[in-house]
């Protein structure tokens, strides 16, 4: 003890030394170690809501891909949808407009028809007319 007492290392060292290691065991007990438990519960669930973040994230993004997919399938099937209503539709178009062109120029024809022989049957009626109407003509010219 007698190097103690030359380094001037008294009793109230060694009293001085337990109270330290009881305010460390108690701080320990009731301050640091709670403390370092919220840290560790803090991390733990910020980790997990960065790790579920990266999830959601992730299916969002597959997700994402899948609809735009799905978008351009459904897409290419309607435009076929259409591009085969079109050519339908100009198929009967052609159709109808080659049977109207077909009555329009039988109509024509039958009317050509019917003017022809009505044109023929007003010169043969006014031929036949013609005699009688120059006789008249010349009936009153001559004062009969």
């Amino acid at each position: 003890m007698d190097i103690f007492g030359q380094l001037g290392i008294n009793t109230t060292a060694v009293i001085q030394f337990v109270l330290f290691a009881i305010a460390l065991i108690f701080l320990s007990k009731v301050v640091f170690a709670p403390y370092a438990h919220a840290l560790e519960e803090r991390e733990r669930r910020t980790k997990g809501g960065e790790d579920l973040a990266l999830e959601y994230q992730s299916k969002s993004i597959e997700l994402q891909t899948e609809y735009e997919a799905k978008v351009r399938d459904l897409n290419t099937q309607m435009k076929s949808i259409i591009d085969a209503a079109k050519t339908q539709v100009n198929k009967d178009y052609e159709s109808l407009v080659s049977k109207a062109r077909t009555e329009s120029e039988t109509l024509v024809q039958t009317n050509r028809t019917k003017i022809t022989s009505a044109v023929s049957s007003a010169a043969a009626d006014l031929k036949s007319q013609t005699n009688a109407v120059a006789m008249a003509i010349t009936s009153k010219l001559l004062g009969k």
